[in-house]
């Protein structure tokens, strides 16, 4: 019987890949060391970030929110701008009669971020936030239904009801604070609305003007009155239609 006494005998050949994973180990964590003269691993550098380029700006994600749920379709802005609509844009809702066409409009900025601009919808553009500063004027959503702030000189303030085919009921804010929820919920404006919160939102006055904050599971939704900066992932709704949207900083 032939017998062999090379070292390599019985080994596998090492392929490609395998020896540049082994150089990588080399490098990454030094020569293995030995029993004899065992020493202590040598220190080693942060690992390297993630590549991504950096020549050409910075792609962003639009989220089209399914309808309940919190995911839906999701496109990748290449270009500079992306217009929303009803009949005419880049994303188009076409069975959605609340939204205008064309509606809004995403557009990055000269120094590369990106901004949300209404382009003069009749129903507006509303963005998601924890809390606004109010003005006469400002509109709300809560749930399903808007509200529109007034501030008239020789009443307390209220919240108007804005409906399809107009103004709806009135709600004064007789007290520094005003809790607004669904009704059986013990707020102090209460709404017909199956998708508000018992608790939904509360109306505060303070020394800089009136203020409201989110309480409810639907959020709190502010319509913009002209661009907004989306500086981190954002929500905002035309329509009826919700959109999530995520900006890819560099």
């Amino acid at each position: 019987m032939h017998r062999t006494d090379s070292p390599h005998a019985g080994t596998a050949s090492i392929t490609l890949l395998e020896s540049f994973d082994s150089w990588a180990q080399l490098l990454r964590y030094g020569p293995p060391s030995t029993d004899a003269g065992r020493t202590e691993p040598a220190p080693t550098l942060p690992e390297a970030e993630p590549y991504r380029p950096t020549l050409r700006r910075p792609l962003a994600l639009l989220h089209v929110v399914d309808d309940g749920r919190d995911d839906g379709e999701t496109i990748r802005l290449r270009g500079d701008r992306l217009v929303i609509g009803r009949a005419a844009g880049d994303v188009r809702v076409e069975h959605d009669v609340c939204m205008a066409s064309p509606h809004a409009a995403l557009e990055r900025t000269a120094d590369g971020l990106w901004r949300l601009a209404d382009l003069g919808s009749d129903r507006g553009t509303f963005v998601r936030v924890l809390a606004a500063r109010l003005h006469p004027g400002s509109c709300v959503q809560l749930g399903a239904t808007r509200f529109r702030f007034e501030l008239p000189s020789d009443v307390e303030p209220r919240l108007v009801e804005l409906a399809p085919d107009g103004d709806g009921p009135a709600h004064a804010c007789r007290t520094p604070l005003t809790t607004i929820g669904r009704r059986g919920g013990g707020a102090d404006v209460l709404v017909e609305d199956r998708f508000v919160s018992p608790l939904h939102a509360e109306l505060r006055r303070t020394e800089n003007g009136w203020r409201i904050a989110n309480r409810g599971l639907n959020g709190l939704w502010v319509r913009i009155d002209g661009p907004v900066r989306l500086a981190c992932p954002s929500q905002f709704q035309c329509g009826e239609q919700r959109f999530v949207f995520v900006p890819l900083a560099e």
